[in-house]
């Protein structure tokens, strides 16, 4: 089975896609958040993680709180201080991976999202894949299970929003205190 970006970028036209309305959360260490003047909520560290290779603008949200914080402490630990913040969503074109029929059209397996990304010497499935969402797609998120969750008993999802692949009509907008969003 091919694994790379070319082999995604192939089989994603035939790949099911949804819609998302929803408001998500991102927990982050406060001290890099508010390194930024102004703040820049959806900042992108250009590291490689999960779903990104190095230097694609990438940024992670869980669907509830509980998620956000079981993925804050498996990757931080109980450091802190940190933020937690909200993000109304509206994106069109989500690649769902808690779908079996997208996992079968892409060829993937459970264990394939669960594979170690960190210290890996060559791009892992789903970093070639989210090269091949960021390149060629239209597709601006994908959701995925959340396996810190898995780790602690409960059932939760994240998202990774492409940046770049963000486009009008989609919206990501940081909620504040007042209806005006904080960030766009």
């Amino acid at each position: 089975m091919k694994r790379e970006a070319a082999h995604f970028a192939d089989v994603l036209p035939s790949a099911p896609l949804s819609e998302l309305r929803a408001v998500l959360v991102r927990r982050v260490p406060l001290i890099p958040l508010l390194a930024s003047a102004p703040v820049d909520f959806p900042f992108t560290s250009g590291k490689a993680y999960r779903f990104n290779p190095r230097s694609i603008g990438c940024v992670y949200f869980a669907e509830d709180e509980v998620t956000a914080t079981a993925e804050y402490v498996r990757h931080q630990g109980n450091r802190g201080p940190f933020a937690t913040y909200y993000a109304e969503v509206r994106l069109r074109r989500l690649l769902d991976l808690g779908d079996a029929r997208t996992l079968a059209v892409l060829g993937l397996k459970d264990g394939d999202l669960q594979s170690a990304w960190r210290g890996a010497r060559t791009p892992t499935a789903t970093q070639c894949l989210g090269e091949a969402v960021n390149t060629s797609s239209g597709i601006s998120a994908i959701r995925y299970p959340s396996d810190a969750a898995r780790a602690k008993g409960f059932v939760g999802a994240n998202l990774v929003i492409f940046r770049e692949c963000v486009q009008r009509p989609d919206r990501v907008h940081i909620l504040g205190p007042t209806r005006s969003p904080l960030q766009k």
